[in-house]
């Protein structure tokens, strides 16, 4: 977008990373300080004339990991996470108009640790709720949307991660039109 964020969008944002703080704080006290795992960060990109902002939370699930991964792949290979995503997509309407929608995503991530515990993939399917289902120039269908991705991430330290997501948001079909969003975003994430 030409303009970037305006004065709305930036207090959304600043809401929004505050918000993001105080839930990974959160988690971490009832985690405890020295479990790891729980990771917070920001994710930027964009796709299909958007321009994409993202800030997430993510902690591990014990309880995805005993009942769903590990009667079938034994081992540490795919850990079990939830993921709280609040996404923020930018774009222009048919008429040149900005527009923007905020994307609300909760759900299960499976992080894979190949070829090493610091590379590894990222991927999940999740529900996610769109605050205006017409973003850019496209009707999206309605609010219900469901988000599947896959990233791949390179932990830089014991705390700090970079990585690469690529991401498709649509209505599976639950309305009509069910158009999809492709998005591509580079994350940096912070381990507690």
């Amino acid at each position: 977008m030409k303009n970037g964020l305006r004065g709305l969008g930036r207090r959304a944002v600043r809401a929004i990373a505050g918000g993001t703080l105080v839930t990974a704080q959160a988690l971490c006290g009832q985690a405890g300080a020295a479990e790891p795992g729980v990771e917070a960060g920001a994710r930027v990109g964009g796709g299909e004339g958007l321009d994409y902002q993202s800030l997430f939370v993510s902690w591990p699930s014990p309880w995805l990991q005993t009942h769903a991964v590990e009667s079938w792949l034994p081992g540490d290979l795919v850990q079990a996470y939830w993921d709280l995503s609040v996404e923020r997509w930018e774009g222009e309407d048919g008429n040149g108009r900005d527009n923007r929608t905020e994307v609300y995503i909760f759900g299960p991530v499976a992080r894979v640790n190949w070829p090493s515990d610091r590379l590894y993939f990222l991927f999940g399917v999740q529900p996610s709720y769109m605050s205006h289902p017409h973003i850019d120039d496209d009707d999206m269908g309605g609010n219900i949307q469901f988000t599947s991705h896959g990233g791949l991430v390179f932990q830089v330290t014991p705390r700090l991660a970079v990585g690469f997501r690529g991401q498709h948001t649509s209505n599976s079909r639950l309305y009509k039109p069910n158009p999809g969003m492709n998005l591509a975003s580079l994350t940096l994430a912070y381990r507690f």
